[in-house]
C-alpha cells in the first residue's frame, strides 16, 4: 500500500518540512511513499523531494481547484493511504476521500482555539469551523502535535476520543547534522549571534524580538540578531523597514540549508506568539544551542530546563525575552536530552 502525502505547493514552511522527515521516517520503515503536490514543479522544495521520493503534481493555480484532480487521482490509486499537514489542503483533501471512500490521515498545524484565530474575519471562521466538524470525523486519524492541541480538537470540533492521537514531532537528527556537517560559519567572527529561523508573520512575534533588541545589544555590545526565513510579505517588509533603526539586526532571507545557521549561532531564539510544536528549537538542540523562548505553546516548558539549556518566558514580553536571551547566551556545555516522539504511535496511524 502506497502513502501520498498532500501539499499546496513547493513553498518551504514548518508544516512541509514535517512532512518530509516523517516521509523519511516511513520510508526507512518500509513504507511505500510519494507526494502529490496540487501546484506546479517549482519551489524550494523541488530539489528536496525529488531527490527522495516520487511526485505528482497536479498544475492547479489554487488548493480548491485541486478538488477534481485529487478526487481522479484517488479513484485511479485504490490501494493507498493519503497524508495532510495543513489545513486548507486537508479541508480538500478529506472532502476527496470522502468522495472516493480513500482513508486520509490528517496533522493539525495549529491550536484550533488560539486567541490569533480572532483575526480572520468571523464568517470565515465559522465556516472553517463547520465545514472541519463535517469532514475531521471522516478521517481515519487525526494526530495533534502535542496533549495541549488534542485535547482543544476533541473540544472545539467535537470528535470522538479515538479519533485524535498526541504525537509530537519527529526530528531526523542523522539528517539535520549531515545537513550542517562541514558547513561554513555564515556568522562573523567576534559576534555573539542570536539565530530566529521562520517564515516571518505575525505569530512569529518578530516584532516583539524587534523590542527587546536593544535591550539585549546593551548588554551584550557584540551581539547580532539574524532571522533566517521567507520575508517577503507586505508585513515582513514592514518589519526589515524598521529593523534599520537597530543595531547589527540582520535579515537572510529564504535559505535553502537553515541547519548550516543553526550549527553556528550562539543562541536560538524562539519569540512566537503561538506554534504547533517547535520543531525548530528540537533542530537547534541537536546542535546543543542554549534556546531563548516565550512559553508560545505548553511543551516548551517541557523542552527548556530553566538554566540548563536555555529560558522562557511569557509571549508579548519583550524586556522579559531580553533578559532570557542574555541569560541564555552566558549559558555553556548543552546537552540536551528531550524526546517524546513516539514512532509506534506514528506508524500505527497508517496501519
Amino acid at each position: 500500500m502506497k502513502i501520498y502525502f498532500l501539499l499546496p505547493d513547493l513553498s518551504a514552511g514548518g508544516a512541509e518540512r514535517v512532512s518530509i522527515t516523517i516521509a523519511r521516517l516511513l520510508c526507512k520503515e518500509g513504507y511505500n511513499v510519494e507526494f502529490v503536490n496540487f501546484g506546479f514543479r517549482v519551489g524550494e522544495m523541488l530539489d528536496w523531494i525529488e531527490s527522495e521520493f516520487k511526485m505528482t503534481c497536479l498544475e492547479c493555480g489554487r488548493v480548491l481547484n485541486a478538488i477534481p484532480k485529487l478526487i481522479a487521482f484517488m479513484k485511479a490509486h485504490p490501494d493507498s493511504i493519503y497524508f495532510s499537514s495543513r489545513e486548507h489542503v486537508s479541508i480538500v483533501g478529506m472532502f476527496a476521500a470522502k468522495m472516493t471512500k480513500r482513508p486520509i490521515v490528517v496533522r493539525i498545524p495549529n491550536m484550533p482555539k488560539n486567541k490569533l484565530s480572532k483575526g480572520i474575519a468571523g464568517l470565515k471562521m465559522i465556516v472553517i469551523k463547520f465545514i472541519n466538524q463535517w469532514l475531521l470525523k471522516s478521517a481515519k486519524i487525526i494526530v495533534a502535535q502535542n496533549v495541549e492541541m488534542r485535547n482543544q480538537l476533541l473540544e472545539y470540533y467535537r470528535l470522538p476520543d479515538d479519533k485524535v492521537v498526541a504525537i509530537n514531532n519527529p526530528v531526523d537528527v542523522d539528517y539535520v547534522r549531515a545537513s550542517a556537517e562541514g558547513s561554513k560559519n555564515p556568522f562573523r567572527s567576534g559576534e555573539v549571534n542570536f539565530l530566529n529561523v521562520c517564515n516571518i508573520a505575525y505569530s512569529k512575534g518578530i516584532d516583539v524580538l524587534e523590542s527587546a533588541w536593544p535591550k539585549v545589544k546593551a548588554a551584550i555590545p557584540n551581539a547580532h540578531m539574524n532571522i533566517v526565513g521567507r520575508n517577503t510579505s507586505d508585513y515582513a517588509q514592514e518589519l526589515i523597514a524598521k529593523a534599520q533603526n537597530l543595531s547589527e539586526f540582520t535579515f537572510w532571507g529564504f535559505q535553502s540549508n537553515p541547519y548550516s545557521f543553526l550549527k553556528h549561532c550562539d543562541v536560538f531564539v524562539l519569540p512566537s506568539r503561538m506554534e504547533g510544536f517547535p520543531n525548530v528549537i528540537l533542530e537547534a538542540q541537536c546542535f546543543n544551542r542554549p534556546v531563548a523562548s516565550t512559553t508560545c505553546v505548553a511543551v516548551i516548558k517541557d523542552i527548556i530546563q530553566q538554566g540548563s539549556n536555555g529560558y522562557y518566558c511569557n509571549i508579548e514580553d519583550p524586556d522579559a525575552l531580553a533578559d532570557c536571551m542574555i541569560k541564555a547566551a552566558e549559558l555553556k556545555n548543552i546537552e540536551n536530552k528531550y524526546s517524546m516522539f513516539d514512532k509506534e504511535l506514528l506508524l500505527n496511524c497508517f496501519k
